[in-house]
C-alpha cells in the first residue's frame, strides 16, 4: 500500500508528517485506505493519536523535528508564563503618552 502526501511524497510507517492546517507534527503509526468512502487514504500519528487524510499532511525530514526536553514539565512552562504576565502588569507608562486629549 502506497499512500502519498499532499506533495506526492510516499508516506511510510515511521515517517514524520506535519498536518498542514495547524502544523501538528507526529510520527506515523498506521496507514489505511477506506475504499467504501470514495477511496480515501488515511494516516495515523502517535501523538495525539489522530487520523489525518493524506491530502492535508506533508512528509517532513526527521532531522527537522524538534524534540521536547524530557525534564521540562508543562507546569514549569505555565509558571514561567505567569511570571512574565506579572512583570508586564508591573510595568507603568512613564512617558505620559497614554494621557487623554480633548
Amino acid at each position: 500500500m502506497k499512500i502519498k502526501d499532499a506533495r506526492g511524497k510516499i508516506i511510510e510507517i515511521g515517517s514524520y508528517i506535519r498536518y498542514i492546517g495547524t502544523g501538528t507534527i507526529g510520527k506515523v503509526t498506521d496507514l489505511k485506505i477506506d475504499e467504501s468512502d470514495e477511496y480515501s487514504e488515511w494516516v495515523k500519528i502517535e501523538k495525539p493519536l489522530l487520523w489525518y487524510s493524506n491530502d492535508v499532511v506533508e512528509v517532513i525530514d526527521e532531522k527537522k523535528v524538534k524534540t521536547k526536553d524530557s525534564h521540562i514539565r508543562k507546569e514549569d512552562n505555565v509558571e514561567n508564563l505567569k511570571n512574565i504576565g506579572n512583570e508586564l502588569e508591573d510595568a507603568s507608562l512613564t512617558s505620559g503618552g497614554a494621557e487623554g486629549g480633548g
